[in-house]
């Protein structure tokens, strides 16, 4: 498979200054997630990094009392020797005990962690405009975020921990092995350094690779879905497409797992050739503390205690440069969330509760609105009055920009240019809330929740409602009166087959559910409808529409089928994101254009009739 272009292929890691300050953040959110624990754990990881250095010592200690005992045949060297042992013993089976601890603390720290970052990128998203959260480029940056949310963050925190911990021990050893000669100190350092600075280019190849191939990943997931979810089975069984979809995952995966390989090839090649490097380095320490004692310049002791610190000293600098190499790489990911995190929110609303002209409706002056690598405009110099009290149709071409136009009416979309006023005042300069409180709605295509069939309804009011007389009132509303007595549990039955005890509804149940979530919303002044009936049968339509002309307010309803529309007062025409016509069904059904052709074709569906004449049985 050829390599693909990515908006991230070309990304750089954060420099230095820009590294620390992550870390610097990281610290600070552990902190703030959980302080007393992190206190614990860094006070308990100091007590274990001072252990090699003492135990080292208590080993000379050890040995020079034994031969002292050997020599002097004395009670008291045989017993201090003893009392040395145990020591030492006691010591080990602390650290031994100091470490389980600490895997049980860090583990709690990991969930306590990976929640709080979870929880603000939640926080982030919830806060983005629906323009900004639907940027490719922004579903990316949410992904590497997220991928990353629970393990980055707190690796770093913790890797960060370590290097402290290592660095403690380390200063032990190199003031231990200094009373033997300050260049052992810088021979044990100088090992680990090359491999240290090989494993850092390659965490930031590691990075730029990962984090470029985020598009094709993201593909191979989808691969992995359509070979397993029950939603696509229907039609994969059918065509036999697995072999094909297997192919395609097959070759994805293939492409990803050369790249991924060749990169860990050289850094493992890399790493055994700088790990014997560093292994010469510590094998020439010890034959120069080994001839030192031949010569006589050393004890049994200080030779046992000073070989000891040697190769622990090589381990601990190995382990250390690792720790911060692994860091950086674990730094370079969490650049990710903060990069999220700082994202703007997307364009700045006001905070009015109400327009200056109530009851005057909807203005929409020269508006125009276009979509990232669109290839035209989703909607241009589209001007038009809704007043209050007005039920108007939308008509038009899939493409013509009626879902975009429903997006902006809520204030969902903010146009480019132009204006679009509730009340007197432009959309931008409502508060939000009280702009989305205004309307009630059912989107293209609605939400199917996995929730019970009482809270897929209360999501209309942000599962805020949980006054069963009101969504009752809501479900007859949006005729899923038959839908709830069907099912097992009425409101409470789980609407999924993620669950062992869950039903899974029709495409006419799912849409009805979505008019009763719509109703829910009583205070709303204004209902948009964007293709409600796509998927009820005519019966159910009908009964609709008689529910939906005796509404009160503002009633918009876009739909494929005029029949749905005919007793609106107005039908607005939408072509390539452009107004056509403007009129009532009646005028429209006699004037030539877009309406007129599509009313002729939809009635010869009506056995010749027109839509707007066919008697009720046949509605």
């Amino acid at each position: 498979m050829a390599q693909t272009d990515s908006p991230f292929s070309d990304i750089e890691p954060p420099g230095p200054g820009q590294s620390l300050g992550f870390a610097g953040r990281t610290l600070a959110l552990v902190w703030a997630t959980a302080p007393r624990l992190t206190l614990i754990i860094a006070v308990m990881t100091a007590l274990v990094a001072l252990v090699p250095a003492l135990a080292a010592y208590l080993a000379k200690l050890i040995v020079d009392t034994v031969l002292a005992a050997m020599e002097s045949q004395s009670a008291a060297d045989r017993q201090m020797a003893l009392i040395w042992v145990a020591a030492e013993a006691g010591v080990l089976g602390a650290a031994m005990a100091l470490r389980r601890i600490l895997v049980h603390l860090k583990r709690l720290l990991h969930a306590e962690l990976g929640f709080a970052v979870s929880t603000k990128i939640f926080d982030k998203t919830s806060r983005f405009d629906l323009e900004t959260i639907e940027r490719p480029d922004v579903q990316q940056q949410i992904l590497l975020a997220r991928q990353h949310a629970s393990a980055r963050p707190y690796n770093l925190a913790n890797r960060i921990i370590e290097s402290g911990q290592h660095g403690l021990t380390l200063v032990s050893l190199a003031i231990v092995l200094w009373t033997f000669s300050p260049l052992a100190v810088l021979i044990i350092i100088a090992g680990g350094v090359p491999l240290f600075l090989s494993e850092l280019g390659f965490a930031g190849s590691a990075f730029r690779f990962y984090t470029g191939r985020t598009p094709e990943m993201r593909r191979r997931n989808y691969l992995e879905g359509l070979m397993t979810s029950d939603s696509a089975a229907i039609e994969r069984l059918h065509a036999v497409s697995s072999p094909a979809i297997r192919t395609r995952y097959t070759g994805l995966f293939r492409w990803l797992f050369g790249e991924d390989q060749a990169l860990q090839t050289r850094r493992t090649t890399f790493g055994v050739l700088l790990l014997m490097v560093s292994s010469a380095f510590f094998l020439g320490g010890k034959a120069w503390v080994v001839w030192a004692t031949v010569m006589g310049a050393l004890t049994l002791g200080q030779m046992t205690m000073y070989a000891a610190v040697l190769k622990q000293g090589q381990n601990t600098v190995t382990t250390l440069l690792a720790t911060l190499s692994g860091g950086y790489e674990d730094l370079l990911y969490v650049s990710n969330l903060y990069a999220l995190l700082g994202r703007e929110s997307g364009q700045e609303r006001g905070g009015a509760q109400a327009g200056p002209a109530p009851g005057q409706g909807y203005v929409l002056d020269d508006v125009h609105f276009a979509y990232p690598n669109g290839k035209r405009p989703a909607l241009t110099a589209v001007s038009l009055a809704i007043p209050t009290g007005e039920k108007l149709g939308i008509v038009g071409a899939n493409g013509s920009g009626k879902s975009t136009l429903v997006k902006l009416l809520t204030g969902l979309y903010l146009p480019q240019s132009g204006q679009v006023m509730l009340d007197g005042l432009d959309t931008k300069d409502w508060d939000p809330a009280a702009l989305f409180a205004r309307t009630a709605a059912v989107f293209q295509p609605s939400q199917r929740y996995s929730l019970t069939a009482g809270e897929n309804i209360a999501m209309g009011e942000g599962l805020r409602v949980a006054d069963r007389a009101r969504l009752e009132r809501a479900v007859d509303a949006g005729l899923a009166g038959p839908v709830i007595a069907d099912l097992p549990e009425g409101l409470d039955t789980k609407l999924s087959r993620q669950f062992l005890d869950g039903r899974e509804l029709s495409g006419g149940q799912w849409q009805r559910l979505a008019l009763a979530r719509a109703m829910l919303r009583e205070g709303a002044d204004i209902l948009i409808l964007d293709e409600p009936t796509a998927a009820l049968d005519p019966a159910a339509e009908a009964d609709f529409v008689r529910g939906l002309r005796g509404r009160p307010g503002t009633l918009i309803v876009i739909s494929h089928r005029l029949s749905t529309l005919r007793w609106c007062d107005r039908i607005v025409v939408l072509e390539k994101g452009r107004i056509v016509q403007s009129g009532t069904p009646e005028a429209l059904a006699a004037t030539p254009g877009p309406y007129r052709d599509l009313f002729r074709e939809q009635a010869e569906f009506y056995g010749g009739k027109t839509p707007a004449t066919a008697p009720e049985k046949d509605r």
